[in-house]
């Protein structure tokens, strides 16, 4: 079929303090996904955690609505706002058509894709969610762009290590949020591939082609492999046997380390 806008079911479970369900039935390749809220009152704060699910398994999280809004604003998308956002499976930023089609989540050899939305206790009483897709003709699950969030705390200032970010599949972005990251050291097997301050690291993603970065600086400091827009360019983890991400600290305290990755479903 060719590409279409699909209104999808109605989802379960839409009420302050409850966990919504947004059912995707397979089939069709998802491009993206459009969610419209209403509710008197309504803000951002009220929408929590966001998961997209594969066969029950958790291929996209956000921390909450902001979170999402931010890494969308990071990438220049159309704004985003607490009555409609929208959660990319393609790559609009990519250098070309095929880049940009090549992350949309075939579902004609999957069981289940479902979405997880928690609203918040104090969400106005009539909140509302529908949901509607970008689809395009159906195609068996192949590369799709993977987002986890991996908390991390640091009792000091100065320079942090992190070692426990997951390998295996290609890293398309690093994302440390902490308004202080001052600068950002990514190491392969003992080879700094990153030794930049953050100020460095902003002024190459303002300049990217096709398409500029619009940095979180208050928010965020970003590693972006892809400034070119080319798949080619993600960092290869699954033959490393050490890697390391070093990040100098401001002040101490809690870090969320959003990774983006490109991976297919058997890498887990």
């Amino acid at each position: 079929m060719a590409n279409g806008i699909k209104k999808l079911p109605s989802l379960s479970n839409v009420s302050p303090g409850a966990r919504a369900t947004l059912e995707c039935p397979v089939g069709p390749t998802y491009k993206r996904l459009h969610i419209v809220a209403s509710g008197t009152g309504l803000t951002a704060a009220h929408i929590g955690k966001i998961e997209v699910r594969v066969n029950g398994k958790t291929i996209q999280d956000f921390k909450d609505l902001q979170r999402l809004i931010d890494i969308n604003g990071y990438y220049g998308r159309p704004a985003d706002s607490a009555t409609g956002w929208t959660i990319h499976l393609d790559r609009p930023e990519a250098s070309d058509l095929v880049y940009k089609r090549l992350t949309g989540i075939g579902t004609a050899d999957v069981q289940t894709m479902d979405v997880l939305i928690d609203i918040d206790s104090a969400a106005p009483s009539d909140i509302a969610l529908e949901a509607y897709a970008e689809v395009s003709e159906p195609m068996p699950l192949g590369p799709f762009v993977g987002i986890r969030t991996f908390p991390f705390s640091s009792a000091v200032a100065g320079e942090v290590e992190i070692d426990k970010i997951p390998r295996g599949p290609r890293i398309m972005a690093i994302h440390c949020f902490k308004g202080d990251v001052n600068a950002v050291v990514v190491e392969a097997d003992g080879f700094k591939i990153v030794d930049a301050k953050k100020a460095v690291l902003e002024a190459m993603q303002k300049g990217a082609v096709p398409r500029a970065r619009v940095p979180m600086s208050a928010k965020a400091t970003t590693v972006d492999f892809m400034l070119e827009g080319d798949f080619a360019q993600t960092l290869v983890t699954g033959p490393l046997k050490d890697f390391r991400v070093r990040t100098d600290l401001g002040t101490s305290g809690a870090m969320d380390v959003v990774v983006e990755y490109l991976r297919d479903f058997q890498v887990g």
